[in-house]
């Protein structure tokens, strides 16, 4: 589907998408989960967290967590931005129709 609507551009994921993705909101002042599209894209503080080891059937475990710092892309593009801690998503033309979308549907 996504072909047909142009979109034929694989993005690139420079870390775990597996891992608990969470960026930092400064005006909420706290931590919040967020998709790996979303992730890729904001610009400000970024981290990840994942368990330390995997058993099958152990519901206890270590995890670790830690500050990402890798590039910053522009939603729905490759287009590395330069990071300035905007604690926002750096919008595209993706991000715009995206959005639009989203808002007819309430």
């Amino acid at each position: 589907m996504a072909e047909k609507r142009g979109e034929t551009e694989k993005m690139v994921y420079d870390f775990n998408t597996a891992g608990v993705l969470e960026v930092y909101m400064p005006r909420l002042k706290d931590w919040y989960r967020v998709t790996a599209s979303e992730f890729r894209s904001f610009n400000g503080k970024r981290r990840i967290s994942e368990p330390t080891e995997v058993i099958l059937g152990k519901v206890d475990i270590e995890t670790k967590t830690y500050d990402y710092f890798g590039p910053v892309y522009k939603y729905g593009s490759n287009s590395i931005v330069e990071y300035v801690e905007s604690g926002s998503i750096e919008e595209s033309e993706v991000y715009k129709i995206r959005k639009s979308i989203s808002e007819n549907r309430r």
